[in-house]
């Protein structure tokens, strides 16, 4: 196994001096070489040495483990071997990928003429109490719909739907899905189960728009600010400079310190560094990086527990078992993240900074959050909809979001366009938003399995037991199993919303 174990970290090399390069390209907005760094990944995953050395060991005898991890490498190299079509595509949509996301990490909105942040925008929409100017705000994020469109943005979606054909499958949704060792029918049922919760979910909007808004609907430009009024608490002012000690002594209490891992933060805004937040596994177990964006509200640690769970993840992988860690699947990685991000409304982290008077509303705020987060599943599917529809200009993206939500929710269309390119996801990251519900699916399934297993009520309860519970029998074998397979090891039972829903 030696052999193939050398290749793995050949490649991993590669791949490494590629996420440093990304890095610097998403905090600065420098562009040092990601092209030529992706070449040089393809060249050596289309080297057919390597590939009969994958397919070698492939077809070997092996015990269960060492039969994973074949497995893995098989995966990833296989579609570099099937024609140099593919692999003339694959180049051209990761370098318009490049392209675009270099557009979007230097994009900066305007309001009233005015250059402001996306965490300007997310202030305004918490705190405005004109619900017109909050609509300003709202609408001032799809301004980039436009400048992403004539940056190519058709086209890169018409090539991805290209490659997946040209491999064989039947569209870039199940290819992925397949890329991803999920089923491809896994949201064949979901749209059902949904609409069992549409009414609960519209009553509650409706409830919350007549106590705070003296209307009788919620808007999108109204969530933030509704948010904000059932618990004022989130948006307190707090001040940012001591928020690794915060976060240290929260981690503490699962048995897990964050002195002993190599983890960067650069959590301010400036100008031309991406401004979502993001985690930068450069290599696992050795090197992780956090990108953030904050301005000293309290809500904003959400993100930080969030990225800061990814990077404990990464740290928690061996680095010498670098297959298997290509083989963890992102639900489990956003699973995780989600689950920590959760503990924002917890009084396990709140305390550091409100005393108990703050539990009515943060309780409230966690229960209509979580029924609201539902409406995500529409993000999800719209991105599904991009690949499963001609699309030929950014009219055809507006009346596909328009009608998805209709028939989702029961939405009405805007007069004016949606905000939908600002959202990265859609450009670099396709078809991976499943992964941040399908991890809170993951989350309520842990919380659930872990909690009846301790005869307790709430995770805080145990809190060191859990986090070894976690470590050992998630984060250690998260990649020997495929996803589905390591969900029902874990629960006993096949994945279903019910364990988000019920």
């Amino acid at each position: 196994m030696e052999r193939l174990l050398n290749m793995s970290r050949e490649l991993d090399k590669i791949q490494t001096n590629l996420s440093k390069l990304a890095w610097v390209q998403y905090t600065v907005g420098y562009d040092f070489g990601i092209e030529e760094a992706h070449k040089k990944v393809n060249e050596f995953m289309q080297d057919k040495k390597n590939y009969e050395l994958v397919l070698e060991y492939k077809e070997k005898s092996l015990d269960p483990i060492n039969k994973r991890r074949a497995e893995i490498a098989y995966n990833y190299i296989k579609p570099y071997h099937l024609s140099n079509e593919l692999n003339e595509l694959n180049l051209k949509i990761k370098k318009k990928t490049n392209e675009l996301s270099m557009v979007l990490n230097t994009f900066r909105f305007k309001l009233d003429g005015k250059e402001v942040s996306s965490v300007e925008l997310t202030q305004i929409l918490s705190n405005e109490e004109n619900r017109e100017l909050r609509k300003k705000a709202y609408f001032a994020r799809n301004q980039i719909n436009k400048s992403l469109i004539d940056a190519g943005f058709i086209d890169l979606i018409n090539l991805r739907k290209e490659y997946a054909l040209l491999y064989g499958d039947k569209d870039f949704v199940e290819h992925k899905l397949k890329l991803n060792e999920l089923s491809p029918t896994i949201f064949d049922g979901w749209k059902d189960e949904l609409k069992l919760h549409i009414d609960k979910l519209n009553n509650k909007r409706k409830e919350y728009a007549e106590r705070f808004l003296n209307c009788d609907e919620m808007m999108p430009w109204d969530e933030d600010y509704i948010l904000a009024k059932i618990a004022p608490a989130q948006n307190s002012t707090v001040y940012m400079s001591n928020y690794y000690e915060v976060l240290r002594k929260f981690f503490l209490k699962f048995g897990v310190d964050l002195d002993k891992f190599n983890i960067t933060y650069d959590i301010f805004s400036r100008k031309n560094k991406s401004e979502w937040g993001y985690n930068f596994p450069i290599q696992n177990g050795v090197d992780s990086r956090i990108l953030a964006n904050v301005k000293n509200k309290y809500h904003e640690y959400g993100v930080l527990l969030h990225e800061t769970g990814h990077g404990i993840h990464s740290f928690l992988l061996d680095p010498e078992e670098i297959l298997l860690n290509d083989g963890v699947s992102g639900i489990i990685s956003e699973g995780i993240a989600n689950l920590f991000g959760g503990f924002l409304y917890d009084e396990m982290f709140y305390k550091n900074f409100f005393d108990n008077s703050v539990e009515k509303e943060f309780k409230e705020i966690g229960e209509f959050k979580k029924l609201n987060y539902l409406r995500f599943i529409g993000n999800i599917f719209f991105d599904h909809e991009l690949y499963r529809n001609d699309i030929k200009s950014l009219d055809d993206i507006y009346d596909l979001y328009f009608n998805l939500y209709k028939d989702l929710f029961g939405d009405k269309p805007f007069e004016e366009e949606p905000p939908f390119a600002y959202r990265i996801h859609y450009t670099t990251h396709p078809i991976y938003m499943h992964n941040y519900f399908m991890g809170d699916v993951t989350c309520e399934m842990l919380r659930k399995v872990f909690c009846q297993k301790h005869g307790i009520k709430s995770i805080s309860e145990k809190p060191m037991e859990f986090g070894e519970f976690l470590i050992s029998d998630v984060i250690k074998v998260s990649g020997l199993y495929k996803y589905e397979e390591l969900f029902k090891r874990i629960s006993g039972e096949e994945f279903s919303l019910k364990w988000y829903l019920e």
